[in-house]
C-alpha cells in the first residue's frame, strides 16, 4: 500500500462490491492482528438472513481499502414489535489513514445510505475509540451491560489479578510458580467444593437433559417461544439459530432440558481458551423456567469444571450470585480487573422504534445478541 498523502483527501466513500472482500479481510487483519477466513466473512454478511446485500462502506484510496464501516444485520423484538436493527462492528480505519476524519465520512454515507427505509435503528456496543464518534453522529448512550465470572479458583486468581491489577481476567491471566502437588491439592479441594455446592443449589425441576454437538434449532426456538420478554432482543427464530450458530469460527455445544418429551429450557457453550462462555439461555425470559436453567447450569458447570473461567454476559443466568458469578462492575472484580462490560448505545432511523430514549432495563442480552460471539 502506498503512503497515505496529507494532502487533499483523495479518499473515496462508496458501497461495498464483491471485489472488495479479499481487500476487507487484509485490513482486519492489519486493524485487528487476527486473520478471519473467507467463510467467516460469507457466514456474517453474505449469508445474513436479515439483510439482502452486504451492509458495509467502505474507503477506497487508489483502488486501496483504507477504512470499512460495517453492520451486522438482525431481527429484534420488543414489546410484541420485530424490527429489522443493524449492530455496527468491525469498523477500521487503516493506520496511515486515522485522524483524516474517514471514519465520520463512512458514518455518513451510512447514514445517508438507510435513512429512506431499511433497519428501524442501530445499536452497537463501540470501544473507547469510536465510541464519541457515535454519540457525535446522534446515538445515545443507554446503560452498562455487565460480563459475569465464575472462578474456579478465586484465590489463585487473586493473587494473578493482584499481581496485574490492569488485567482483563480472561486474557492476560499469568500462570505463577508454585509445586505440582499444592496445585493439584488446591484444584481438588476447590473443584470438590464447587461440584457439592452446585449440586445443592439445583432444584429439582422434573426435567430431562440432553447434550448436544450440533445446534438443535428447532428446540432452542421451540425453548424461546415458551416465554418471551416484552424487553428488545434479538427476534429467536429456528431460521436464526441455524445462520447464528453456523459461525465457522466457533463450536458450540447445546444443552437442552425436556419436559414430558417437549424442550423447556436450553442453554449453550462456547469454548473459548482457558474459559467458557454461556452464549446463550432460553427461553430469554429467565424466571419463566428458572428451574430448567439452572439444572442445565449444574451440567454445564461439571463438564467444565476443569476451566480456569466460565463468564456469562448480561441477563444470561437466572440468579448468577447463587452459583458464584460475579460482575466486572461491581467489587470484588471491579477492584481487581479492567472490566469487559460494554456500554450500549442506540440511534433511531425510524422514530416509531423510540430506543434512542429507551433505558438499559428496556433490553435483554445474551452473548448472542452481539456481532462477535
Amino acid at each position: 500500500m502506498k503512503t497515505a498523502s496529507r494532502g487533499p483527501s483523495r479518499v473515496t466513500i462508496r458501497q461495498f462490491e464483491p471485489g472488495d472482500r479479499e481487500a476487507f479481510l487484509s485490513l482486519y487483519e492489519r486493524v485487528f492482528d487476527r486473520g478471519r477466513s473467507p467463510a467467516w466473512f460469507r457466514w456474517k454478511y453474505e449469508d445474513n438472513p436479515y439483510a439482502d446485500h452486504v451492509p458495509i462502506v467502505v474507503a477506497e484510496d487508489d483502488g486501496d481499502l483504507v477504512g470499512c464501516r460495517s453492520l451486522f444485520a438482525q431481527e429484534m423484538r420488543g414489546h410484541g414489535t420485530v424490527r429489522t436493527a443493524y449492530q455496527p462492528c468491525d469498523t477500521m480505519v487503516h493506520p496511515d489513514y486515522r485522524r483524516r476524519g474517514l471514519f465520520d465520512r463512512m458514518n455518513e454515507r451510512t447514514l445517508e445510505r438507510y435513512a429512506e427505509g431499511g433497519p428501524a435503528f442501530f445499536f452497537n456496543f463501540p470501544n473507547e475509540a469510536s465510541k464519541r464518534g457515535n454519540l457525535n453522529h446522534g446515538w445515545r448512550e443507554i446503560g452498562t451491560v455487565p460480563l459475569y465470572y465464575r472462578v474456579r479458583d478465586p484465590v489463585g486468581a487473586l493473587e494473578r489479578w493482584t499481581d496485574d491489577p490492569g488485567a482483563q481476567a480472561p486474557t492476560r491471566v499469568e500462570k505463577r510458580a508454585t509445586t505440582a502437588a499444592a496445585k493439584s491439592v488446591a484444584s481438588r479441594i476447590v473443584d470438590g467444593a464447587h461440584r457439592t455446592g452446585d449440586q445443592f443449589l439445583a432444584p429439582d425441576a422434573d426435567v430431562d437433559l440432553e447434550r448436544h454437538e450440533s445446534p438443535p434449532a428447532e428446540a432452542l426456538a421451540a425453548a424461546y417461544g415458551r416465554a418471551i420478554p416484552d424487553a428488545m432482543h434479538t427476534n429467536r427464530t429456528a431460521t436464526f439459530y441455524r445462520w447464528r450458530l453456523a459461525n465457522p469460527e466457533h463450536e458450540y455445544t447445546t444443552y437442552v432440558a425436556r419436559r414430558d418429551g417437549e424442550p423447556v429450557a436450553a442453554l449453550v457453550t462456547a469454548d473459548v481458551d482457558d474459559r467458557v462462555r454461556i452464549v446463550e439461555t432460553v427461553p430469554r425470559a429467565l424466571e419463566a423456567e428458572r428451574g430448567a436453567l439452572e439444572r442445565l447450569l449444574v451440567a454445564v458447570l461439571a463438564d467444565c469444571d476443569r476451566r480456569e473461567f466460565v463468564t456469562a454476559f448480561g441477563e444470561t443466568l437466572p440468579r448468577p450470585i447463587r452459583y458464584r458469578f460475579f460482575p466486572d462492575t461491581r467489587a470484588p472484580l471491579s477492584t481487581l480487573i479492567r472490566p469487559a462490560s460494554r456500554t450500549l448505545l442506540a440511534r433511531d432511523l425510524d422514530a416509531s422504534a423510540a430506543v434512542e430514549n429507551s433505558s438499559i432495563d428496556d433490553w435483554t442480552f445474551s452473548r448472542l445478541d452481539l456481532d462477535t460471539t
